[in-house]
């Protein structure tokens, strides 16, 4: 763990999202496009730098996060489609890894969950239909899997005891819910040039708290293991 680069890494992250922030708002396409980028690419090197165990699956998560970025801004129905698809692979890349990292899921918190965040979801595809065009089934798609998604984070902060790590896989989970429910409304139903910087902070907020959730599960698990086991074979 390199701790030496990790605090100004930050710092140059969230400074790289409120420019960005500010570049949507006044619509500034030469910022735009980069400080997304290098947002994303900032979130990979943090975790990379502060893991012990660099999590595949998560890189390979933001890898898809990442093209729908690329894709959207393409600012075409079929980019858009192919944003919605990216972003639903990244959904269920970070669905799976956090079943893996739940110590127990049980069925009926699960479900209180998920059904609040569904309707929500539901209620705006249906506001939305008639402009939903050739990316309604993926919306539907996409809500289930990220209700679920909310579902299991609230499961979560309800049967386990470290809530830190659940209070920020929460509040994480919440963020990209607010991202698609913002990104829908301000597509297909309202448009307000205020909801544009919302939505950038909705997305990077939710990836560097699930990044920090990550990061917690994995110390947690190394503080779980037998005294033998070594870094070394932790990373593996």
């Amino acid at each position: 763990m390199d701790t030496k680069l990790i605090l100004p890494l930050t710092a140059i992250f969230f400074l790289v999202v409120i420019t960005l922030a500010f570049g949507v708002y006044f619509e500034i396409e030469s910022v735009i496009l980069p400080t997304r980028v290098v947002g994303l690419s900032l979130i990979f090197v943090i975790y990379f730098l502060s893991s012990f165990r660099k999590n595949k699956l998560y890189l390979s998560s933001l890898l898809f996060s990442l093209l729908s970025i690329l894709f959207l801004f393409l600012k075409s129905d079929l980019g858009v489609l192919s944003a919605t698809l990216f972003f639903l692979v990244f959904i269920i890349l970070t669905t799976r890894i956090v079943i893996k990292n739940s110590k127990k899921v049980s069925f009926i918190p699960v479900v209180l969950g998920f059904l609040p965040f569904l309707s929500i979801l539901f209620y705006l595809i249906y506001l939305t239909y008639s402009s939903l065009g050739m990316n309604y089934l993926p919306s539907i798609i996409n809500a289930l899997i990220i209700s679920f998604l909310g579902g299991l984070a609230v499961s979560n902060f309800i049967l386990e005891e470290d809530n830190m790590k659940n209070i920020l896989l929460l509040i994480s989970t919440l963020l990209f819910i607010l991202l698609i429910f913002v990104f829908m409304i301000e597509r297909y139903y309202l448009s307000v040039q205020v909801l544009k910087p919302i939505r950038t902070i909705c997305f990077f907020g939710g990836h560097y708290l699930f990044m920090l959730y990550l990061l917690l599960s994995e110390h947690q698990t190394i503080i779980d293991l037998p005294c033998e086991m070594t870094e070394e074979s932790v990373s593996k």
